[in-house]
């Protein structure tokens, strides 16, 4: 019975590790294609691609507990950015068990992100607003 119930608590653990590498590896993965998309080649002083594999590092820190640091593919063009990350949750203990599965399980998380310029969409929104005033002003005296 101990056996048993041994091997579910660690099946249990090791679903909790791949449940929350695959959410903290969604969550980074979103947040770099966003970052990148706000990014202004000229101010980073490189193409987004770049910048992206220079700051994944940062990103990615050291909060896959259980997994392993996530690889990263960058497709970078001037309207979009698709970024794809993938890890793997390792599970050695209880490896060499027939009820374990072999080998690790793999998980990935992608994201796309349109390219905008914060600053024009404002300025954009504001003169829009400013038109619509003095439309209304003009109709209705």
């Amino acid at each position: 019975m101990i056996p048993i119930v041994l091997f579910v608590m660690v099946l249990i653990i090791h679903f909790a590790f791949y449940l929350y590498g695959r959410c903290i590896l969604s969550q980074d993965v979103y947040l770099l294609a966003f970052r990148a998309s706000v990014a202004d080649e000229e101010d980073i002083g490189m193409d987004r691609a770049s910048y992206l594999q220079g700051i994944a590092g940062a990103q990615f820190g050291r909060k896959y507990f259980g997994n392993r640091i996530p690889t990263l593919q960058v497709e970078a063009s001037d309207s979009e950015i698709r970024v794809r990350g993938e890890t793997e949750a390792s599970h050695r203990a209880m490896s060499g068990s027939s009820l374990m599965p072999r080998g690790s399980w793999t998980h990935g998380a992608g994201a796309r992100a349109e390219v905008v310029d914060p600053a024009a969409r404002i300025r954009r929104i504001d003169r829009i607003g400013d038109i619509a005033k003095g439309a209304l002003k003009d109709a209705f005296p």
